[in-house]
């Protein structure tokens, strides 16, 4: 004689409540997000070292072993302009941004498709998710920036 069975774990959705999966084309697109803010991020990032050795020619990388030489650019009154004269640290911080910027994407990204799903509950759980991204990214940025 079989011993009885313990009880499942409880589910929140009965089966016939079990929400569609959203459609692969829509993770797809996340993932070209992923990959389109991987690669920019990349391309800043050696555009930056390139421009770091030809304007110091000789010099290692511990010069950009400091925070004030990225969080100067933080400010985009400061940004834009070091941009468009071709700073190094600026190319660099632009990088940096995109690298954090790259997986908010992706969660806003996920908001819209839940969203046009009609998944009300996983857009709002999103959406908390990338205020939370925002908030953290903000006030750490406003930090590190006045610590330059």
């Amino acid at each position: 004689m079989n011993p009885p069975s313990a009880p499942g774990p409880a589910t929140p959705w009965t089966r016939e409540e079990i929400p569609e999966p959203l459609p692969p084309a829509a993770y797809g697109n996340m993932a070209i997000v992923l990959r389109a803010g991987l690669l920019a991020a990349m391309g800043l990032f050696v555009a930056g070292l390139s421009l770091f050795f030809l304007e110091h020619p000789g010099e290692d990388l511990a010069r950009l072993d400091s925070v004030p030489y990225f969080t100067r650019y933080l400010d985009p009154r400061v940004l834009f302009p070091a941009l468009a004269a071709a700073r190094p640290g600026a190319v660099l911080t632009l990088g940096m941004l995109v690298l954090v910027a790259t997986p908010m994407a992706r969660v806003a990204t996920g908001i819209y498709y839940f969203h046009r799903h009609e998944e009300g509950e996983m857009t709002v759980v999103t959406a908390t998710v990338l205020a939370l991204l925002l908030l953290g990214t903000l006030v750490l940025g406003s930090y590190l920036a006045h610590l330059g």
